[in-house]
């Protein structure tokens, strides 16, 4: 079965199109964010969350805190979860985001984490406490030289997972990640939103400005003050690393800003390229095209409103 996927790179309008959809079809859909950084609890301001009264109608937004990680095979399951009751309600679900990994991972046949051991786990932790993160890197670079490679020595949150695996499945994970994939049980129908490169620079940049406006430097100073540090994976995302680097004194605000700024443009950038691979997306230039792209949807939407 299809499932409506709205896609597009960041500050492309998909959170504006989320808002007519609800306020078309309000509880009649089932909106799914596919966003690797709205998961996280606390870290609003600098994901660009929707507002609260419209986050309600999202699932997948707030559901880790900071600390934990949450892999694409996750997102995949927990997406498949939700689209099966959706439908067995009778309501349309829609997958919105820019996180073309977590996209891949719910639509392709993808590596499906095992479930973690508390055994295991305390067994590493325990190791990390008595040896250091750098003992655990070098055991990693050992078992798992291709996975190391890939991981910066102080995320000590992927290294730890990584050993899990190795330990669980007697394999390292990168050669479990080729060899037990999870068969896809949905096919999108991908729905993309393009937008002309200058003006969604403009829109990138009004919207950095508006974060650090709102508070994007209180955000991040309290996330470090309940203990986040900006080692963790969360932390060293677009938006937080460079207000870190502003509250350490490496940075002035305006070059925090900046780099804040040509650090999205860059992000945007990739995402589309990845995008570009998918197959069979509809796209629209919402500069030109954006009544027809909602159109489009809402056609479907209702489409398969009249088929239950």
């Amino acid at each position: 079965m299809e499932i409506i996927s709205v896609i597009g790179p960041t500050a492309s309008g998909k959170k504006e199109i989320a808002e007519k959809l609800i306020e078309e079809f309000g509880n009649k859909i089932i909106l799914i964010s596919c966003d690797s950084r709205k998961i996280y609890r606390f870290m609003d301001i600098g994901t660009a969350k929707p507002p609260k009264p419209l986050r309600d109608y999202f699932h997948l937004i707030d559901i880790r805190n900071p600390d934990e990680l949450y892999s694409a095979g996750e997102f995949a399951k927990d997406a498949e979860k939700i689209i099966e009751k959706a439908l067995e309600a009778n309501s349309i679900p829609i997958i919105i985001g820019g996180t073309p990994l977590y996209y891949l991972a719910l639509f392709s046949d993808f590596f499906e984490e095992p479930e973690k051991n508390p055994e295991i786990r305390k067994m590493i932790l325990d190791k990390l406490e008595k040896f250091g993160l750098k003992a655990l890197y070098e055991e990693l670079q050992e078992k798992d030289p291709e996975t190391a490679s890939k991981l910066h020595p102080n995320d000590w949150l992927r290294i730890t997972r990584a050993l899990e695996i190795y330990y669980q499945l007697g394999m390292p994970a990168s050669e479990a990640r080729k060899k037990l994939k999870r068969p896809k049980k949905f096919e999108p129908l991908y729905i993309g939103i393009t937008v002309p490169r200058e003006f969604l620079y403009e829109k990138i940049e009004m919207r950095t400005k508006k974060m650090f406006e709102q508070g994007l430097v209180e955000e991040t100073k309290k996330l470090l003050d309940m203990g986040y540090t900006k080692y963790i994976p969360a932390m060293n995302t677009i938006g937080y690393k460079e207000t870190v680097a502003y509250l350490d004194g490496k940075l002035s605000l305006n070059d925090a800003i900046r780099k804040v700024i040509q650090n999205t443009k860059i992000y945007a950038r990739r995402q589309m390229r990845f995008f570009k691979s998918f197959e069979k997306v509809h796209w629209f230039d919402i500069t030109r095209d954006e009544e027809k792209l909602f159109l489009t949807i809402t056609k479907e939407i209702q489409r398969r409103m009249s088929n239950h």
